[in-house]
């Protein structure tokens, strides 16, 4: 298990765990299409016809490599193609370019088309509160003040998200 639901007020909330970077976005977006459906709905998903795309997000680098947003852009473009295109991604595999003016996530994913998919709730969008990502270095650890979240040890990638729902 990668990902985890955050206990929150008024919306949902993951905590995500990766070994690595391009892992973190996979399993990000995963883990938010995972809350959309029932555990009955997810396991039938390997049933359906999947399709692959490529979907790309980038943004410009300015002061500093901003994981935290372009996160935020891939999980929208996530939410975009389920929504506008009828895409519901089942997997990808990521990979973060970067060069000297942006920063990239470029995605190889397959998908379902969404009108096959029974969702329980929508998401209405990704925020920007409490989000985290944050590098776990070897024996650096993390802890939630939600009890149902287990202590995430590095060496990892850890990351934060709550939607509106």
């Amino acid at each position: 298990m990668s990902s985890w639901t955050r206990e929150t007020t008024a919306d949902i909330g993951l905590r995500v765990f990766s070994n690595n970077l391009p892992n973190l976005f996979k399993e990000a977006a995963i883990g938010m299409q995972n809350l959309i459906i029932s555990d009955l709905e997810s396991r039938q998903l390997n049933q359906k016809i999947r399709h692959t795309s490529q979907w790309n997000v980038k943004i410009p680098i300015k002061d500093e490599l901003d994981y935290e947003s372009l996160m935020i852009f891939w999980l929208e473009e996530v939410l975009y193609r389920l929504e506008v295109h009828g895409e519901f991604l089942v997997d990808a595999q990521c990979m973060i370019e970067i060069n000297e003016l942006e920063i990239s996530c470029q995605s190889q994913v397959s998908w379902v088309e969404s009108a096959d998919v029974d969702r329980e709730i929508e998401i209405k969008a990704v925020t920007s509160h409490e989000f985290l990502i944050q590098e776990l270095k070897q024996g650096e650890s993390h802890s939630c003040s939600d009890l149902n979240i287990p202590e995430m040890v590095g060496p990892g990638w850890i990351c934060d998200v709550i939607f509106d729902i």
